[in-house]
Order: C-alpha cells, then structure tokens, then sequence
C-alpha cells in the first residue's frame, strides 16, 4: 500500500507542479508585504472583504522571502517544562487543547460543531490529488449532486525543494467559498543526506540516507535547523488560512506506528522500547510542533489530529482533540472497520472523538452507527481509491468526466451513502459564520458543459 502511496503522490507531484509554476509565489506574506492580497491586521482583505484575521505570532522572514532562521531559532522547546505543564492541565474534552483557539471565533465553531455531532452522525472526507481538477468529487457529484463534508490537504509541496502553495490556495477556496471542512496531513520531504544537499528530499525512510529524526529536536544541529525552518514555514501557511477564516485539522506525524516514514517508529525504536530506553523520539518531534505552532506562533485556528496509532507513540491528551488510525483493507470491505476503532479507543484518552483518518473504502455509515462504530470522520484517499485510471490519471470521457473504481465504490452505493441521515455531506453541513457555501467553480463549470 505504501509503494502505492509512492507512485500517487509521485503522480500528484508531477500534475500539480505542472498546473502551478513557481509564479505561486510564498503566498504566507512578510509583515511589511505591499502586495495587493495582503490581509491587514484587522482582518480586511484589500478589497475590503472581512475575513477571520491573523490573530497569532507573525512567522518572521527574511527580505529575500525565507525564515529568519535567527529569530527563528531564538526559541527552543523546554521539553520537561511542557510536560510537566500539559501533566498539570486537566483535560476538559468540550474545549480544543489549544488555548489560542478560545479567542478564535471561527474555530471554536467548527470545534463545537463537531462535537455536536460525535457519535451521532460521521463526517464524510476526501484526501485530494489534484485540486483544479476534483476528479474525485465529480465522481461523487455525478452520483448524487453531493460532496464530501471535508477534503483533506497535504503540505508535501511546501517545503524542501517544492514551492507550491496550490494545496493551501485550495484549502482556502474550499473553506472560505464554498463553506467545506479542512484537514490536512503533511508528508514531510527532509533532506536525504543532511550533509548533501544534492541528494534532494525524501519522506519515505527508505529513501533517507543520513538525517536523524532524534536530532531534528535536538538543538545545535543540521536537522534542527532543518526542522525549525520547515515547521515556521508550515506556520505562515497556517497562519494565512487563519486570516481567511479557515479551522484546520492538522494531523502531522501520522501513521507513526510503522517504520515507512522517518518520524515513524523504526525497527531499531521498537528495539529500545523493549529494553525500556526508548528516548521518545517520535513524542519529541509531536511536542516540539505543538509547542512551536501553539507557544510560540500562537495559532489559533487548529484542531490537533494524533494518528500515531500505537500505545508506544501515546502523547499528552492535552496535545490533541482528535485520535485516527488510519486503515486500507485488502479487499472489497465497507465495514465499520470495528477491529481497528476498538484499536485505537484501547490507546487513546477516553472521551477524546475518534476517526477513521485514511481509508481504502467508504465504511457503511448506517452499519456504523447501527454497530456503535462512531467515527467522528472517514478519509478516502485519492485517485483510482475513488475514479477507474491508469497511471495515476482518471479515465475520462470527452468532457473530463471521469468514473467510479467499480473495484472501490459504485454510484449507486454514493447515492444510499450519500442520503443516509448518519452521513454529514456538504449539503447536509451548516452555514459556518466566515463562509460562503457555493458549489466549487471547477465543479460548476464542469457540471454545466457535461450537460450541454
């Protein structure tokens, strides 16, 4: 499955840097920016729009448009301090961990939103590809005039040689035009050789040839300041969707369990973790990116996802709102995926919503609820787990209209999906305070042409 996550997201890499050119420019604006979409601290767009406003730690950057790394590394993370802090907190699950998310009027909608509806109805999701296109949700459209509720974003082109923003750019169309959800996950490329940079950037371990995840925490060496600049250069973007009014859930580290990504536990960790001398290198780094985004940056616009999904990458409780576990059967299965929800309550803080954070098929959200397998949110991933293609690209008809993978999904099995009362949709979700709700464009403009 991972190989296959490979050649996808390899795919995914080529179409979007394709679309987007490097005129997608930094959008995460300095502070003294005079460009014409600036956003200005009370919140009003140059147009005059109102919009959610910066409400956090400006990211600080250079004139040349990169991170100040020397302001940036003026901050270090107090480990023990944080910890014995967090240990001292009770946890109260009606409010997010973040304490900046208080005063954010927008998040605390989504968040109360969302617990409204925890173990009630489940949110439907969709992991994108390719975000001009939407092959995905015109499957889902040409079914049942539908979307899912929520899409899911990745910050895998943001940083180490990549500058496309068009993941961002998406996230804020889709949550500030057409009033959906957002959650975004963040394969982070790393330098494969910290002291070669020639050796380019990789987020699958076995691509990795020097870069020590225990020393990314580490202050004093190269992939620290690796780290540092990368999580900052996540924070502006954060930080711009913030004042568009954008709520994100932002699930970092994920499938941490395994041993195919480098944050994830190795076979080396689960050797120390016999021996009981284990350093914590995977809670170091979920720390530090809490601490950082959190104590530092101040942003106030997160819903913190954990998807470690191991009893061995357990973190504070007071570090995340949500728990996933992440889950592709080998074969035609749109079961609740009980096996896997026991799993991860087993680990998990009690109380805390949990979701079926990736997945291969649509769990059967009546069966779901019938059964008491109350996720809080399902996420398809993307391409042929959604449309029948080839090579990573949808088959389509003349008009860009592209299929059900009958070995996935049928239309009719959206249509029952779809229409069940279980089952939240973008037509089923509220009108959010700092939203439009209007059909994307591309699906607009699609829809009227495929009927001509």
């Amino acid at each position: 499955m991972k190989k296959l996550l490979s050649a996808v997201l390899a795919a995914a890499m080529a179409v979007s840097l394709a679309a987007c050119t490097k005129s997608s420019v930094d959008e995460s604006i300095p502070a003294d920016s005079s460009a014409s979409d600036a956003v200005t601290s009370d919140g009003t767009s140059a147009d005059g729009t109102t919009t959610g406003g910066a409400l956090s730690n400006p990211v600080k950057f250079t004139a040349e448009g990169d991170i100040d790394m020397e302001a940036a590394l003026s901050y270090e993370t107090d480990f023990d301090a944080l910890k014995a802090s967090l240990a001292a907190k009770t946890v109260d699950l009606d409010k997010p961990v973040s304490e900046n998310a208080l005063k954010n009027e927008n998040t605390m909608e989504v968040f109360n939103y969302l617990r409204s509806i925890y173990g009630k109805q489940i949110l439907s999701c969709q992991q994108q590809m390719d975000v001009n296109k939407m092959y995905e949700d015109k499957v889902f459209y040409l079914a049942s005039e539908d979307l899912p509720a929520m899409r899911g974003f990745d910050f895998i082109f943001c940083t180490g040689s990549y500058e496309d923003t068009s993941m961002v750019d998406g996230a804020i169309e889709w949550g500030r035009d057409n009033g959906g959800l957002v959650t975004f996950t963040w394969h982070w490329n790393v330098p494969r050789d910290i002291n070669d940079s020639s050796q380019g950037y990789a987020f699958y371990q076995e691509d990795i040839i020097n870069f020590d995840p225990l020393k990314a925490t580490t202050p004093g060496t190269k992939e620290y300041e690796v780290a540092v600049h990368d999580i900052d250069k996540i924070a502006s973007y954060l930080q711009r969707m913030e004042s568009e009014g954008i709520t994100v859930l932002f699930r970092p580290f994920h499938e941490a369990s395994g041993s195919w990504f480098w944050w994830g536990l190795q076979p080396a960790d689960k050797k120390l973790i016999k021996d009981g001398t284990y350093p914590e290198t995977y809670q170091r780094l979920w720390y530090m990116m809490f601490d950082r985004l959190e104590n530092y940056h101040k942003l106030t616009n997160l819903i913190w996802v954990w998807n470690g999904q191991s009893k061995y990458t357990t973190v504070d409780p007071n570090t995340y709102d949500i728990a996933g576990i992440d889950f592709y059967a080998d074969k035609l299965d749109h079961s609740p995926a009980t096996s896997k929800y026991e799993e991860l309550k087993s680990y998990t803080y009690e109380g805390k919503m949990l979701a079926l954070s990736e997945a291969g098929y649509i769990p059967d959200p009546d069966q779901c609820m019938a059964e008491g397998v109350t996720w809080l949110y399902y996420m398809i991933w993307n391409g042929d787990f959604v449309y029948e293609g080839t090579g990573g690209m949808p088959i389509t008809d003349m008009k860009g209209t592209p299929r059900p993978n009958p070995e996935r999904i049928t239309e009719e099995l959206i249509k029952q999906y779809f229409s069940s009362d279980n089952l939240v949709t973008w037509n089923k979700l509220p009108q959010f305070r700092s939203s439009k709700h209007d059909l994307p464009e591309g699906i607009s403009v699609w829809n009227y042409f495929r009927t001509q």
